[in-house]
Protein backbone atom coordinates (compact mmCIF):
# COMPACT_ATOMS: atom_id res chain seq x y z
CA UNK A 1 0.00 0.00 0.00
CA UNK A 2 1.63 3.28 -0.76
CA UNK A 3 2.10 6.25 1.81
CA UNK A 4 -0.74 7.89 3.24
CA UNK A 5 -3.37 6.05 1.46
CA UNK A 6 -5.89 4.41 4.31
CA UNK A 7 -7.53 1.11 4.08
CA UNK A 8 -11.27 1.15 4.94
CA UNK A 9 -14.29 -1.13 4.76
CA UNK A 10 -17.72 0.20 4.15
CA UNK A 11 -20.86 -1.20 5.80
CA UNK A 12 -23.84 -0.15 3.91
CA UNK A 13 -27.43 -0.33 3.41
CA UNK A 14 -27.33 0.29 -0.17
CA UNK A 15 -30.51 0.15 -1.86
CA UNK A 16 -32.79 2.50 -0.24
CA UNK A 17 -31.86 6.23 0.68
CA UNK A 18 -29.73 6.89 -2.43
CA UNK A 19 -26.89 8.20 -0.22
CA UNK A 20 -25.33 5.10 0.00
CA UNK A 21 -24.33 4.65 -3.55
CA UNK A 22 -23.29 7.68 -3.29
CA UNK A 23 -20.97 6.86 -0.80
CA UNK A 24 -19.83 3.84 -2.74
CA UNK A 25 -19.15 6.31 -5.51
CA UNK A 26 -16.85 8.99 -3.62
CA UNK A 27 -14.54 6.15 -2.16
CA UNK A 28 -13.77 4.55 -5.51
CA UNK A 29 -13.05 8.29 -6.65
CA UNK A 30 -10.67 9.06 -4.10
CA UNK A 31 -7.24 7.93 -4.51
CA UNK A 32 -6.69 8.59 -0.56
CA UNK A 33 -8.36 5.98 0.32
CA UNK A 34 -8.05 1.90 -0.34
CA UNK A 35 -11.44 0.14 -0.33
CA UNK A 36 -10.42 -3.67 0.71
CA UNK A 37 -14.05 -4.79 0.80
CA UNK A 38 -17.37 -4.24 1.15
CA UNK A 39 -20.09 -5.80 3.82
CA UNK A 40 -23.98 -5.25 3.53
CA UNK A 41 -26.55 -5.14 6.30
CA UNK A 42 -30.68 -4.95 7.10
CA UNK A 43 -33.25 -6.84 5.59
CA UNK A 44 -31.56 -8.80 2.57
CA UNK A 45 -28.40 -8.08 2.45
CA UNK A 46 -27.48 -10.64 -0.18
CA UNK A 47 -29.39 -8.51 -2.54
CA UNK A 48 -27.63 -5.07 -1.34
CA UNK A 49 -24.75 -6.68 -1.99
CA UNK A 50 -25.51 -7.68 -5.86
CA UNK A 51 -26.53 -3.59 -5.50
CA UNK A 52 -23.35 -2.97 -4.17
CA UNK A 53 -21.22 -5.33 -6.79
CA UNK A 54 -23.26 -3.79 -9.85
CA UNK A 55 -22.63 -0.14 -8.85
CA UNK A 56 -18.94 -1.24 -8.50
CA UNK A 57 -18.71 -2.73 -11.67
CA UNK A 58 -20.00 0.28 -13.33
CA UNK A 59 -17.03 2.16 -12.19
CA UNK A 60 -14.47 -0.55 -13.22
CA UNK A 61 -14.13 -1.45 -9.60
CA UNK A 62 -15.65 -5.17 -10.33
CA UNK A 63 -12.08 -5.85 -8.44
CA UNK A 64 -13.78 -4.91 -5.23
CA UNK A 65 -15.10 -7.82 -2.72
CA UNK A 66 -18.54 -7.29 -1.71
CA UNK A 67 -19.97 -9.87 1.48
CA UNK A 68 -23.65 -10.09 2.33
CA UNK A 69 -23.96 -9.84 6.21
CA UNK A 70 -27.10 -9.77 8.79
CA UNK A 71 -30.53 -8.69 7.39
CA UNK A 72 -32.07 -8.52 10.86
CA UNK A 73 -31.60 -7.02 14.10
CA UNK A 74 -29.56 -7.93 17.03
CA UNK A 75 -32.66 -8.78 19.17
CA UNK A 76 -35.95 -7.29 18.28
CA UNK A 77 -37.65 -7.52 15.07
CA UNK A 78 -38.49 -4.64 12.61
CA UNK A 79 -41.42 -3.24 11.09
CA UNK A 80 -41.45 -2.99 7.86
CA UNK A 81 -43.63 -0.64 5.73
CA UNK A 82 -46.74 -1.88 4.03
CA UNK A 83 -45.50 -0.60 0.56
CA UNK A 84 -42.66 -2.33 0.57
CA UNK A 85 -42.19 -5.50 -1.80
CA UNK A 86 -40.59 -8.56 -0.82
CA UNK A 87 -39.23 -11.64 -2.37
CA UNK A 88 -39.71 -15.18 -2.27
CA UNK A 89 -37.97 -15.86 1.09
CA UNK A 90 -40.25 -13.00 2.80
CA UNK A 91 -37.24 -10.57 2.69
CA UNK A 92 -37.20 -6.64 1.09
CA UNK A 93 -36.92 -5.73 -1.70
CA UNK A 94 -34.95 -2.68 -1.80
CA UNK A 95 -36.18 -0.10 -4.13
CA UNK A 96 -32.80 0.49 -6.20
CA UNK A 97 -32.62 -3.10 -6.70
CA UNK A 98 -33.14 -3.76 -10.91
CA UNK A 99 -33.56 -7.77 -11.59
CA UNK A 100 -32.15 -7.50 -15.00
CA UNK A 101 -29.28 -5.34 -14.51
CA UNK A 102 -27.50 -6.65 -11.06
CA UNK A 103 -29.37 -10.20 -10.98
CA UNK A 104 -26.43 -11.78 -11.94
CA UNK A 105 -23.89 -10.42 -9.25
CA UNK A 106 -22.96 -12.54 -7.24
CA UNK A 107 -21.30 -11.69 -3.44
CA UNK A 108 -18.68 -13.46 -1.99
CA UNK A 109 -19.13 -16.50 -0.10
CA UNK A 110 -17.43 -15.51 3.04
CA UNK A 111 -20.08 -13.74 5.77
CA UNK A 112 -19.89 -10.10 6.24
CA UNK A 113 -19.01 -10.05 9.55
CA UNK A 114 -16.18 -12.64 9.21
CA UNK A 115 -14.67 -10.48 6.37
CA UNK A 116 -14.91 -7.57 8.91
CA UNK A 117 -12.74 -9.74 11.48
CA UNK A 118 -10.44 -11.51 9.48
CA UNK A 119 -9.12 -8.09 7.76
CA UNK A 120 -8.55 -6.55 10.81
CA UNK A 121 -6.55 -9.12 12.30
CA UNK A 122 -4.98 -9.37 9.02
CA UNK A 123 -4.20 -5.24 9.22
CA UNK A 124 -3.95 -4.41 12.83
CA UNK A 125 -3.84 -0.80 13.26
CA UNK A 126 -4.52 0.01 9.52
CA UNK A 127 -7.89 -0.55 9.27
CA UNK A 128 -10.97 2.25 9.21
CA UNK A 129 -14.23 0.78 9.75
CA UNK A 130 -16.82 3.24 7.69
CA UNK A 131 -20.52 1.75 8.59
CA UNK A 132 -23.10 3.96 7.05
CA UNK A 133 -26.12 1.80 7.72
CA UNK A 134 -27.26 -0.08 11.08
CA UNK A 135 -24.76 -1.38 13.39
CA UNK A 136 -25.68 -4.83 13.17
CA UNK A 137 -22.67 -6.18 11.40
CA UNK A 138 -19.95 -4.36 13.23
CA UNK A 139 -21.56 -5.06 16.37
CA UNK A 140 -21.44 -9.15 15.79
CA UNK A 141 -17.85 -9.01 14.80
CA UNK A 142 -17.13 -7.52 17.91
CA UNK A 143 -19.10 -9.80 20.24
CA UNK A 144 -17.65 -12.20 18.40
CA UNK A 145 -14.24 -11.49 18.24
CA UNK A 146 -13.32 -8.85 21.02
CA UNK A 147 -9.78 -8.09 20.42
CA UNK A 148 -10.76 -6.47 17.08
CA UNK A 149 -11.58 -3.67 19.11
CA UNK A 150 -7.89 -2.83 19.78
CA UNK A 151 -7.14 -3.66 16.46
CA UNK A 152 -9.01 -1.11 14.49
CA UNK A 153 -7.69 1.50 13.65
CA UNK A 154 -10.87 3.94 13.76
CA UNK A 155 -14.60 3.73 13.31
CA UNK A 156 -15.92 6.38 11.39
CA UNK A 157 -19.95 6.44 11.47
CA UNK A 158 -22.88 7.80 9.50
CA UNK A 159 -25.37 7.53 12.79
CA UNK A 160 -27.13 8.91 15.46
CA UNK A 161 -28.80 12.81 15.85
CA UNK A 162 -27.34 13.84 19.16
CA UNK A 163 -28.63 17.55 19.26
CA UNK A 164 -32.50 16.42 18.32
CA UNK A 165 -35.31 14.71 20.23
CA UNK A 166 -36.11 11.91 17.90
CA UNK A 167 -33.69 8.79 16.70
CA UNK A 168 -32.18 8.59 13.71
CA UNK A 169 -32.67 5.81 11.53
CA UNK A 170 -29.35 3.58 11.20
CA UNK A 171 -29.47 3.76 15.16
CA UNK A 172 -33.47 2.83 15.29
CA UNK A 173 -32.95 -0.43 13.09
CA UNK A 174 -30.53 -1.82 15.60
CA UNK A 175 -30.39 0.37 18.86
CA UNK A 176 -28.43 -2.42 20.68
CA UNK A 177 -26.09 -3.03 18.32
CA UNK A 178 -25.46 0.72 18.35
CA UNK A 179 -24.89 0.50 22.48
CA UNK A 180 -22.23 -2.57 21.76
CA UNK A 181 -20.45 -0.51 19.25
CA UNK A 182 -20.37 2.79 21.11
CA UNK A 183 -19.09 1.07 24.34
CA UNK A 184 -16.48 -0.92 22.65
CA UNK A 185 -13.94 0.67 23.68
CA UNK A 186 -13.00 1.73 19.98
CA UNK A 187 -11.85 5.09 18.81
CA UNK A 188 -15.49 6.48 17.16
CA UNK A 189 -16.15 9.49 15.41
CA UNK A 190 -20.24 9.94 14.67
CA UNK A 191 -21.37 11.93 12.22
CA UNK A 192 -25.24 12.99 13.23
CA UNK A 193 -28.29 13.59 11.03
CA UNK A 194 -28.02 17.14 12.70
CA UNK A 195 -25.00 17.89 10.80
CA UNK A 196 -24.87 15.39 7.56
CA UNK A 197 -28.54 17.46 6.90
CA UNK A 198 -26.95 20.63 5.66
CA UNK A 199 -25.39 18.89 3.01
CA UNK A 200 -28.13 19.06 0.52
CA UNK A 201 -27.69 18.59 -3.56
CA UNK A 202 -30.06 20.67 -5.96
CA UNK A 203 -31.68 20.64 -9.10
CA UNK A 204 -29.42 21.79 -11.31
CA UNK A 205 -26.57 19.70 -9.37
CA UNK A 206 -28.72 16.47 -9.48
CA UNK A 207 -28.43 17.60 -13.49
CA UNK A 208 -25.61 17.92 -13.70
CA UNK A 209 -24.53 14.49 -12.39
CA UNK A 210 -27.11 12.70 -14.55
CA UNK A 211 -25.68 14.29 -17.82
CA UNK A 212 -22.17 12.62 -17.35
CA UNK A 213 -23.16 9.86 -19.75
CA UNK A 214 -20.39 7.85 -18.13
CA UNK A 215 -21.65 3.79 -17.16
CA UNK A 216 -21.40 4.28 -13.78
CA UNK A 217 -23.30 7.88 -13.49
CA UNK A 218 -25.82 5.85 -15.69
CA UNK A 219 -26.66 3.29 -13.20
CA UNK A 220 -26.32 5.86 -10.46
CA UNK A 221 -28.69 7.47 -11.98
CA UNK A 222 -31.05 4.83 -12.43
CA UNK A 223 -31.11 4.06 -8.66
CA UNK A 224 -31.61 7.23 -8.01
CA UNK A 225 -34.74 7.90 -10.36
CA UNK A 226 -35.73 5.07 -8.69
CA UNK A 227 -35.16 6.38 -5.39
CA UNK A 228 -36.87 9.58 -6.16
CA UNK A 229 -40.17 7.74 -7.34
CA UNK A 230 -40.23 5.40 -4.85
CA UNK A 231 -40.19 7.74 -1.24
CA UNK A 232 -41.40 11.00 -3.42
CA UNK A 233 -38.27 12.50 -2.59
CA UNK A 234 -36.74 15.46 -4.47
CA UNK A 235 -32.97 16.14 -3.88
CA UNK A 236 -30.44 13.88 -2.14
CA UNK A 237 -28.87 14.66 0.95
CA UNK A 238 -25.19 13.35 1.36
CA UNK A 239 -25.23 11.59 5.02
CA UNK A 240 -23.55 8.93 4.01
CA UNK A 241 -21.16 10.65 1.79
CA UNK A 242 -19.83 12.98 4.27
CA UNK A 243 -18.87 10.24 6.14
CA UNK A 244 -16.64 8.94 3.75
CA UNK A 245 -15.42 12.89 3.55
CA UNK A 246 -14.60 12.77 7.23
CA UNK A 247 -12.23 9.99 6.57
CA UNK A 248 -10.49 11.72 3.17
CA UNK A 249 -10.14 15.33 5.24
CA UNK A 250 -11.35 15.43 8.29
CA UNK A 251 -11.10 19.31 8.29
CA UNK A 252 -13.99 18.99 6.64
CA UNK A 253 -16.17 18.43 10.13
CA UNK A 254 -15.60 20.12 13.47
CA UNK A 255 -15.83 17.02 15.82
CA UNK A 256 -16.14 17.04 20.09
CA UNK A 257 -15.78 14.19 22.26
CA UNK A 258 -19.04 13.23 24.68
CA UNK A 259 -20.21 10.96 26.85
CA UNK A 260 -23.31 9.33 24.53
CA UNK A 261 -25.41 6.66 25.04
CA UNK A 262 -28.16 4.55 23.41
CA UNK A 263 -31.96 4.89 24.37
CA UNK A 264 -32.87 1.01 24.22
CA UNK A 265 -36.53 1.34 25.95
CA UNK A 266 -39.96 1.57 24.48
CA UNK A 267 -40.95 4.82 23.66
CA UNK A 268 -37.33 5.99 23.47
CA UNK A 269 -35.59 3.18 21.50
CA UNK A 270 -32.40 4.96 19.39
CA UNK A 271 -32.31 8.10 20.72
CA UNK A 272 -29.14 9.03 21.21
CA UNK A 273 -27.97 11.31 24.02
CA UNK A 274 -25.37 13.35 25.55
CA UNK A 275 -25.09 12.24 29.11
CA UNK A 276 -25.50 14.69 32.08
CA UNK A 277 -23.54 11.82 34.03
CA UNK A 278 -20.79 10.27 33.12
CA UNK A 279 -21.63 6.53 34.41
CA UNK A 280 -25.43 6.66 32.48
CA UNK A 281 -23.12 6.13 29.11
CA UNK A 282 -19.75 4.21 29.72
CA UNK A 283 -19.28 5.14 26.11
CA UNK A 284 -16.74 8.47 25.08
CA UNK A 285 -17.02 9.18 21.52
CA UNK A 286 -16.57 12.18 18.92
CA UNK A 287 -19.49 13.78 17.97
CA UNK A 288 -19.86 15.28 14.66
CA UNK A 289 -20.72 19.65 15.55
CA UNK A 290 -20.67 21.28 12.57
CA UNK A 291 -19.52 21.04 8.55
CA UNK A 292 -18.11 23.62 6.03
CA UNK A 293 -20.72 22.43 3.99
CA UNK A 294 -19.95 24.62 0.81
CA UNK A 295 -16.26 23.55 0.80
CA UNK A 296 -17.18 20.02 0.97
CA UNK A 297 -20.19 19.67 -1.70
CA UNK A 298 -17.57 21.71 -3.53
CA UNK A 299 -15.17 18.71 -3.55
CA UNK A 300 -18.09 16.16 -3.69
CA UNK A 301 -18.99 17.48 -6.86
CA UNK A 302 -15.45 17.97 -7.91
CA UNK A 303 -14.54 13.95 -7.18
CA UNK A 304 -17.88 12.22 -8.41
CA UNK A 305 -19.23 14.61 -10.91
CA UNK A 306 -16.25 15.28 -13.53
Amino acid sequence: MKSGIQKIIIDTDIGDDIDDAFALALAVHSPELELIGITTVFRNSEIRAKIAKALLTSYGRGDIPVYAGIDIPLLQGFSDRDNDTFDEKGRLIPCQYDCDTMGNFIPEAEWGPDFIIRSILENPGQITLIPIGPLTNVAAAIRKCPEIVYKIKKIVLMGGAFHEDFPEWNILCDPEAAHIVFTSGAEIYAVGLDVTMKCRLNMEQVRQFEALGSEGSVILSGMMKNWFAHYRFECPVLHDPLTVGCVINPSFVKFRKQEIFVDLYEGERGKTRIADEPEKSGSGIWIAEDVESERYLSFFQHRVFT
